[in-house]
């Protein structure tokens, strides 16, 4: 079995992201309804710095706290964010380096050789361009995250 070296990063990040404690200021309260089976949530409206962010709390702190008073919480992990144009231009790159390649080499080869060399070059075009796509998703998740812990290690911008 192997080991992905990015996503043990991203756990690292990830956790010492969560094992933060900040505090801020509660500038609302909401209970949410419970929908089916899923219990009512309390959930307090928090600004830390230039950030507003939503938490769930625990009942009794929920009793306890009052808008205005500053509570400790952790910091919530950011969403992952696909890079959509990114994602666009690669497939363009990848589509046209792949008509490009076929055209090159059904114009050098005769018709047998020029269909298994043109699937090659196109499937090793498409990992190339998969491996590209998916190295910057995750390069952009781990900054991400970074920026996140350097935002609420540091105070705030």
């Amino acid at each position: 079995m192997g080991t992905n070296i990015c996503k043990f990063q991203e756990n690292c990040l990830i956790d010492r992201l969560c094992s933060l404690k900040v505090k801020g200021q509660v500038i609302e309260k909401k209970r949410l309804e419970s929908f089916g089976e899923l219990p009512g949530r309390n959930v307090a409206v928090i600004k830390f710095k230039s950030r507003i962010i939503e938490t769930h709390i625990d009942s009794f702190q929920f009793n306890q706290t009052e808008i205005g008073d500053q509570i400790w919480f952790s910091p919530p992990v950011p969403e992952r964010d696909s890079c959509n144009c990114h994602l666009f231009v690669w497939l363009i790159v990848g589509v046209v380096t792949g008509v490009l390649a076929i055209w090159a080499i059904t114009s050098h080869f005769q018709e047998r050789t020029a269909v298994f060399l043109s699937f090659a070059a196109v499937g090793w075009i498409s990992v190339i361009v998969w491996a590209r796509t998916c190295s910057h998703a995750q390069s952009k998740c781990l900054r991400d995250l970074e920026e996140e812990i350097n935002f609420f290690e540091t105070g705030g911008g």
